[in-house]
């Protein structure tokens, strides 16, 4: 029995030394899992950072293309205030010319009336 239990032993240990080396094997090591973590933030962050900046880019290029078109939708109106003026004006100068003219046209001799027509 003494024997039995000899050989047994070193068994064990040979197996256990097995199991322990592919446990080894199948475990991650802390170094590479922090160096794999390290890596994705490091891409998060660029990824992110372009994002950002084009993000940034458009914005600028939105505010600067608002800017325009509130300029230029401001001018319109100045221009457009100025024309309904100019028409107003023309068109009272056209209604004053046209009464002259109807006036003038129009209008009845005075017929000077003599003592022999009474």
């Amino acid at each position: 029995m003494t024997s039995a239990v000899v050989k047994s032993v070193p068994v064990e240990s040979a197996a256990e030394a097995e199991i322990g080396s592919l446990l080894e094997q199948q475990t991650p090591k802390p170094i590479r899992i922090h160096d794999d973590a390290e890596r994705s933030r490091s891409l998060i962050a660029r990824i992110t950072s372009n994002s950002i900046d084009e993000l940034q880019g458009l914005v600028s290029d939105l505010t600067s293309g608002v800017q325009k078109l509130e300029e230029f939708l401001k001018s319109e109106g100045e221009r457009v205030q100025r024309e309904v003026v100019n028409y107003a004006q023309l068109n009272q100068t056209a209604l004053a010319a046209i009464k002259e003219i109807i006036d003038t046209a129009f209008q009845l001799p005075q017929v000077e009336t003599s003592r022999d027509d009474i």
